[in-house]
């Protein structure tokens, strides 16, 4: 390997080595030009592309190609007879020129399986190569990891930079690339200190890392075989021939491959002899033979030593590089995994601890404590490792993945939910010798499953409440409607007064029931008006309703604690009071042995989201709280505290278990929030924020039936059902109108054509193609200015607010009182006609006073 310095410029079959003698015949000469061209025609001519790669392949400074392969190839055309005609060009570009067959050959060309299918390649490797970062100044770089945020040059379709962009995919890591030619723009890119960091092989990057003035980083990946390429198919005879000489290129010490690779790569000469050694040799010739063989001895096994000094250090290198590649690997891998958010755990067959990472200390709550040898039972508690994991661990030691998801028992993180994933671990052998255990909090996924699985049933269950609330409520009217229009003028001394306010009653009560479920769908409110929680509470502690429920909780204490200034809120009183009872009822259940129960009002305003529950916004609040000293709940009970038909207490002393679904529903149609805290055995507190609004209260119409009656107007009962056309009628003539009906919006339409009216009563579901909405744009179409309000057993809907977008004004709901009837009627009539077809969108709630519909 002492040829460093030798160079060869081989012309391969272009140059033919021809001795003329002097003594050949005119005729000689005359026969060999004759036969010239036919030899010329034999040859083989190869269009080689040539890119910049020095020192394995490249253009040199007099313009012609160079480089070891350039060495080899020359050598084997000499051998072969080859022409070869060298192409420059972008290594890109060539490559396609290759895939194309505008190239015979592409040398210094990366092997991969992918380019397999499209190109054939030499057996035989010429050189291995691998990728190296390089930079401009001192960097803290590590590993890949460290990428992450830098800008890297590249080459345009480099084999090197497609494995680093599929390496930082994988570990998810941002960073930018800047695509260049070759690799010498990619070294000026970061000579520039346009880009970071500059990704090339490490043969051109040892080579010519000084001229630009970068240096080596410690991250090297990527180790790829250089070979020669020829088209698909169509250079088989030359890729076998190229591999046959290469083949025997490798077998000879002295042949052209090791000289080019001293050549280019400057490999060390070996040692000569020793001067002393040559002047020892040359003064033992005066002396005597046996002292002449005595030195031709020791020279030899110098010489032997050398050679076996020389490959031993050779492998020790190549010993000490695999090493320092693999070391820089494992602390690679050690990086990640103890970055990672995940515990992390490496047992024995034994189950004993042998690696941790910091996450698995922390989720153990072990802090920095070593686990080394410890058994896994007495960590997780040996109840939690026999029910648990066991099993799953029998099945990974069999070698497959288990994955599962449990809560650790004996104190450790108990309201936390774990992945817990177990992989068996190898280490070399063809049977597992342990196992890897991952665990991954999933607490935050498991509640937000949770709350969408119970999202879920309240949907469903309030599906069901709209579906059936229309149809109850027009079958209710007639319990609440006909015996209020029968009390009118009755006094209390008549004997019908009680069985007619008695039959009215049960009508409301079951009016109520269905306003749960309206309530449950968030679907009950029709109308928000500015309200003070302070009137609400006080109402309700003075209501015969609370009267009941503290005559009934033995051994309850109460206390009221409300501000005197509370700022009015945006909603309605009755479901409010509803929400408040349901509250109080659920407070007194969960003390069955007596205890205090507090109910307060106060304004609070929070600076920032508070988190709880659910998260709170910022922002002024009146906060109601309602709390009690009772048997308190389990962190596991309060994500099912308003799920419906749920209820820790005893069924059939407890309800239904709707209460605390309805107070959910209640809280959400006023926009408001809920926190809960709860200790099991001390008691419990919800609290419900609702928003502050800036409008005040509106006026209360005293109750006057009498001003309420009509003068002969005609009204236009439009409803699908005959017992409610038939209720509205009979109502409307004792108040002093005249009626008619209609069953559906055709015959509406059409009684509407030939009839003028005062005012359409309208329900929104009809029998037919058209509903409440169709029905009352086509009376418009012919009757602008048609004064209409709406009655219907369904709640206030997008189509309700449509239809008062046309002009039609308020909205009661069924079952109503004849006084709701009276009042809003009255209050359409006076209203002026010029405006009725003004979008003026408006809705009569039922006053608490003549009925109550929770």
């Amino acid at each position: 390997m002492s040829m460093a310095g030798e160079s060869q410029t081989p012309q391969g079959g272009r140059r033919r080595p021809i001795k003329r003698a002097r003594q050949i015949s005119a005729c000689l000469l005359l026969l060999f030009f004759t036969f010239l061209p036919v030899s010329a025609q034999g040859e083989t001519v190869l269009q080689v592309g040539v890119y910049q790669n020095s020192p394995t392949l490249f253009i040199d400074s007099s313009g012609n190609a160079a480089g070891l392969f350039v060495d080899l190839l020359e050598e084997v055309a000499r051998q072969e007879n080859w022409q070869l005609n060298y192409l420059e060009g972008h290594f890109h570009d060539l490559l396609h020129q290759l895939q194309s067959g505008e190239l015979d050959l592409l040398p210094a060309l990366a092997y991969s399986r992918e380019r397999e299918t499209l190109i054939d390649f030499t057996f035989e490797t010429v050189i291995v190569n691998w990728a190296q970062l390089y930079s401009q100044r001192e960097h803290s770089l590590t590993s890949v990891l460290d990428l992450a945020g830098k800008i890297i040059g590249v080459k345009a379709g480099d084999i090197h930079f497609h494995a680093l962009k599929k390496m930082t995919e994988a570990f998810n890591i941002s960073c930018r690339f800047f695509e260049a030619e070759d690799y010498e723009m990619v070294f000026e890119m970061a000579q520039a200190n346009h880009a970071d960091f500059a990704l090339v092989n490490r043969l051109y990057g040892s080579k010519n890392k000084r001229i630009f003035g970068l240096i080596e980083t410690p991250v090297i990946f990527n180790p790829i075989e250089m070979r020669y390429g020829a088209t698909k198919g169509a250079q088989i005879e030359v890729i076998g021939k190229l591999d046959n000489a290469l083949i025997t290129f490798k077998n000879d010490q002295n042949s052209v491959y090791y000289k080019a690779l001293n050549r280019w790569f400057v490999v060390d000469a070996p040692t000569s002899i020793p001067r002393w050694l040559i002047f020892s040799l040359y003064g033992g010739i005066g002396i005597t033979l046996f002292l002449l063989a005595t030195v031709l001895l020791f020279r030899r096994q110098v010489y032997n030593r050398t050679r076996q000094l020389r490959e031993t250090n050779r492998n020790l290198r190549e010993q000490i590089i695999e090493r320092q590649r693999a070391q820089q690997d494992l602390q690679n891998y050690a990086s990640i995994v103890e970055a990672s958010s995940d515990g992390m755990a490496l047992f024995d067959t034994d189950h004993r601890h042998i690696l941790t990472n910091s996450a698995y200390l922390t989720a153990l709550g072990k802090g920095q404590r070593a686990l080394s040898k410890t058994p896994l039972s007495g960590v997780l508690g040996e109840r939690f490792f026999t029910e648990e994991l066991a099993e799953p661990i029998s099945n990974c030691l069999q070698g497959q993945v288990v994955t599962v998801q449990s809560r650790p028992h004996q104190g450790l993180a108990i309201d936390r939910y774990w992945n817990l994933t177990l992989s068996p671990f190898y280490g070399g052998c063809a049977d597992p010798t342990g196992y890897v255990l991952n665990i991954r909090d999933v607490t935050e996924q498991v509640e937000l499953q949770n709350r969408w699985k119970n999202a879920q049933k309240m949907e469903a269950i309030g599906m069901l409440a709209g579906g059936v609330a229309h149809d109850l409520n027009n079958i209710l009217s007639g319990l609440v409607s006909y015996p209020d229009m029968l009390l009118i003028g009755k006094t209390a001394a008549d004997p019908l007064t009680k069985p007619l306010q008695t039959i009215k009653k049960s009508g409301e009560r079951a009016a109520a029931i269905v306003q749960d479920l309206l309530t449950l769908a968030r679907r009950g409110i029709g109308t928000t008006r500015p309200v003070n929680l302070h009137t609400v509470i006080s109402d309700f502690v003075l209501s015969p309703e609370h009267d009941d429920m503290v005559r009934k909780a033995a051994g309850v204490e109460y206390r009221h604690m409300l501000s005197p200034n509370l700022p009015n809120i945006q909603g309605s009183a009755i479901h409010l009071t509803k929400l408040l009872m349901n509250l109080f009822t659920n407070a007194v259940e969960a003390m069955p042995k007596g205890g205090l129960l507090t109910i307060s009002a106060t304004v609070v305003s929070l600076a920032r989201e508070q988190s709880g529950y659910e998260s709170i916004p910022a922002g002024e609040y009146v906060r109601l709280s309602v709390g009690d000293t009772g048997i308190g709940m389990q962190s596991s009970e309060l994500g099912r505290v308003f799920e419906p038909f749920y209820s820790s207490k005893v069924m059939g002393r407890s309800g239904t278990g709707l209460g605390m679904a309805v107070v959910w529903g209640v809280l959400k149609d006023h926009n408001g929030f809920v926190d809960i805290s709860s200790t099991p055995g001390k008691g419990s507190e919800i609290s419900c924020y609702f928003p502050v609004t800036e409008a005040t209260l509106p006026e209360i119409e005293p109750s006057d039936l009498h001003r309420h009656r009509g003068a002969g107007e005609k009204i236009l009962v439009i409803d699908d059902l005959e017992e409610q056309q038939s209720l509205a009628a009979a109502i409307l003539e004792n108040l002093g109108y005249q009626a008619e009906t209609a069953s559906t919006g055709q015959e509406a339409v059409r009684k509407c054509r030939h009839r003028e009216y005062d005012l359409l009563i309208l329900d929104m579901i009809l029998g037919g193609d058209m509903d409440g909405y169709a029905t009352y744009q086509e009376i418009l179409r012919f009757r602008p200015g048609q004064k209409a309000i709406i009655a219907s057993g369904f709640s206030e809907s997008g189509r309700v607010r449509e239809t008062q977008m046309l002009g039609a004004g308020q909205y009661i709901k069924k079952p109503y009182t004849v006084e709701v009837l009276a009042r809003a009627i009255h209050q359409e009539l006076a209203r002026p006609t010029s405006s009725a077809s003004m979008p003026q969108p408006r809705s009569a709630e039922s006053d608490p006073e003549s009925i109550r519909i929770y």
